[in-house]
């Protein structure tokens, strides 16, 4: 097999004129830092709009450079190319014309590379426009600000290469051209000095305008230089698989600083909440929050690098609160919990990326919270955990929670919903039992038995108690009586992701499929549409009490749980003779042109939740990151399941005609991969071919994870 160069992410992913759906005319930003982003820039040079130092903090203003004549500033016109690595700007002031590249480094440096030319037949004169208090110091100029969010206190040095006279002004003669770079450095006030700041500044100023933007884009496009390749006929899943790990690189970050000492994927790094320069309110993403690193963890243990992926479980042993519950958290304290499936995250990680070391430093904690888990929700009949605040699953709203009070007009007044045992938390804590227990076994560690006999218990409970033979589906449950809340959600399906169910459990995945209950045109519903308050755009009934963008889980559809309902799907088909391939085939290409805005597939912009119907979006974070995909096309597309000892072969056939799977890393080899629909299959593990042939269900390609 033959290795085929990768494009460079800039060119798979270019859109021309990228911005915010909900307010025209803000551009957003492709590079982010490890602690400096960009909710989103207004269509100026510099760095306008609002800016975010680690959390959501509306930073209004870095610095701009405009005309000084009112009357030119007034016939502005912008055009903008966004790349993953950098934006290039076009402004036609009149007759003054404008390119620039700007982009946020890795080191978080905020660099604008400018070109201005003057064919106008007079002197035309720039101004520096930066924040009220900044001040000159030496050659840059120095803006702090200190009564951010969390207790952060940031500082920046902005230079301009003295290319500004004293008084802020640039001048360009009739007919001439200048070029100019402005950059602004930030440092952590609290726990930094400026004068590392200032070297970071000196030393990329020294470099010329076109050499920093080819170093900016190798710098970003080295991230993706040991991911694999995957190459099909098939070019928006192609697409789509290169923005995802775009969504990895963009909304990983490395605070290092308070309680976010290690690296950590976000949910987003745009929000909920008010644009208001200083003011943040609403719900932000840009925070650890523990129930979507698992999903995380499960696309990026396939880059060549695991150090994301150790970065973000480090993270995780750091948000246990004094409880013990791995929990939302900030620089400056913990938040919330969420039910989640990180001990199971943790394991199939280490599939990947074996590293003892890692296991037997992090397992104490990751056993200390899965007890901790286990002693909160559960009651004196059993284990299955109970939920007492419906917005503890994050799926806020699902309509079982008011199954037993008659579906109440007021679903916001927390006295109408009752506590249940859910069975998305149950089939979380058993696939973590389970995860502990293998875990458990690598290190030698006595409490393996525990873990797998919790697992068991978990198993019969969950069959035993939540299956309804009578409807064919499994239901959450009266915290206190057991009565089943018949509603179906779309987490009714999990037990087939967690992989307890048999024969007899086959009928839930009739509801799945069917297009009266949870198929219902985009992704899957988050309910049936036999639920009483089944609303596609979400509210309740009627009322959009959290706005349109709101969270209410009673019928959009969630990239979050499609991804899951997929998951189950694809290990039921294979377990089934691929019975239902051609169905996980539709609804995956569904769940792909979600990521597509308005499904164009020349615009990616995957946003947290969509009309359950017609696939438009009814959020607008753009890039969000709250599910996961890239796993399902390696274990499913492709059909390489990582084991203790090797790997299981078993592709879902999507109709493709032939794709190729290149450089994939595990446990130390380096598996290859390529398939035509009339020659069959070719895996090769380290250059030599170890399966050829049509039909590569059930292979075992196994290895010595010391070789």
């Amino acid at each position: 097999m033959q290795s085929i160069p990768r494009e460079c992410i800039d060119s798979i992913l270019h859109v021309h004129e990228r911005t915010f759906r909900t307010m025209p005319g803000k551009l957003l930003l492709g590079p982010t830092g490890s602690r400096i982003s960009a909710d989103y820039l207004d269509p100026c040079p510099g760095f306008s709009g609002r800016l975010d130092v680690i959390h959501k903090t509306n930073l209004p203003l870095l610095f701009t450079i405009e005309p000084e004549n009112e009357r030119l500033r007034a016939r502005k016109h912008t055009e903008s190319d966004w790349y993953p690595s950098h934006l290039h700007l076009t402004a036609v002031y009149g007759p003054v014309r404008l390119e620039e590249d700007k982009f946020i480094t890795w080191d978080d440096l905020l660099i604008s590379v400018q070109s201005w030319t003057n064919h106008a037949q007079q002197d035309v004169c720039l101004r520096l426009v930066l924040p009220d208090t900044a001040t000159k110091t030496g050659e840059a100029y120095e803006y702090r600000v200190r009564q951010l969010p969390h207790g952060l206190e940031a500082g920046f040095l902005i230079r301009d290469e003295n290319a500004f006279s004293g008084n802020g002004m640039l001048r360009i003669p009739a007919g001439g051209r200048v070029q100019l770079t402005v950059a602004a450095a930030f440092w952590n006030m609290k726990e930094e000095k400026p004068e590392a700041a200032s070297e970071k500044l000196r030393t990329y100023l020294q470099t010329t305008p076109d050499s920093l933007l080819e170093r900016q884009q190798a710098s970003y496009d080295a991230w993706f230089s040991d991911v694999p390749v995957f190459r099909s006929d098939d070019p928006v899943l192609d697409k789509t698989w290169w923005y995802r790990w775009f969504l990895l690189r963009h909304n990983y970050l490395e605070p290092r600083t308070g309680r976010l000492q290690h690296g950590f994927f976000t949910e987003g790094r745009s929000h909920k909440g008010v644009k208001t320069p200083f003011a943040f309110q609403g719900h932000e993403f840009t925070q650890l929050i523990p129930l979507s690193t698992p999903m995380h963890l499960l696309d990026v243990r396939w880059k060549g690098d695991g150090k994301p992926a150790a970065e973000t479980v480090r993270s995780l042993v750091d948000s246990m609160d004094e409880a013990g519950y791995f929990s939302v958290t900030t620089v400056d304290g913990h938040g919330t919990h969420y039910g989640n499936f990180a001990q199971w995250a943790l394991y199939r990680f280490l599939c990947v990326h074996p590293d003892p070391e890692l296991l037997r430093e992090v397992l104490p904690a990751f056993k200390e919270n899965f007890r901790a888990v286990v002693k909160g929700q559960a009651t004196e009949q059993d284990i299955l955990p109970v939920c007492y605040d419906h917005r503890r699953t994050g799926k806020e709203y699902q309509p079982s929670f008011w199954y037993f009070t008659g579906y109440p007009d007021r679903a916001q007044d927390n006295t109408t919903f009752t506590p249940l045992k859910r069975v998305d938390l149950a089939c979380c804590l058993y696939v973590n039992a389970d995860a502990l227990a293998r875990m458990c076994v690598q290190c030698a560690d006595p409490d393996a038995g525990e873990f797998a006999r919790t697992a068991d218990t978990l198993k019969q409970l969950i069959l035993e108690k939540m299956w309804d033979e009578e409807d064919g589906y499994f239901y959450d449950l009266h915290y206190l009586t057991e009565e089943k809340a018949r509603i179906r959600n779309i987490t009714g399906v999990d037990p087939f992701v967690a992989g307890i169910t048999d024969e007899r459990h086959l009928s839930a995945l009739d509801v799945l499929l069917s297009s009266d209950e949870l198929r219902t045109g985009d992704g899957f519903a988050s309910v049936s549409r036999t639920s009483p308050v089944y609303a596609p755009q979400g509210g309740w009934k009627g009322h959009y009490f959290k706005g349109r963008n709101g969270c209410v889980w009673d019928g959009p559809s969630w990239p979050f749980t499609t991804a899951l309902a997929l998951d189950g799907l694809a290990k039921k088909s294979k377990l089934h003779a691929h019975r239902w391939d051609a169905d996980f085939a539709d609804l995956f290409r569904q769940y792909t042109l979600e990521h597509f805005q308005g499904h164009d597939t020349d615009r990616p912009y995957l946003v947290e939740h969509y009309d359950c119907e017609t696939g438009e979006a009814l959020s607008d974070e753009p890039d969000y990151l709250h599910s996961y995909y890239i796993d399902l096309v390696m274990r499913h597309v492709a059909g390489l399941e990582v084991t203790e000892s090797g790997i299981r072969v078993d592709p879902v056939d999507i109709g493709l005609e032939w794709f190729t799977l290149s450089q994939v890393q595990v446990c130390g080899h380096c598996v290859d991969m390529e398939y035509c629909r009339g020659t069959g299959y070719r895996i090769r593990v380290d250059g030599v071919e170890r399966f050829q042939g049509m039909d590569p269900s059930g292979t075992v390609i196994a290895w010595s994870r010391d070789t």
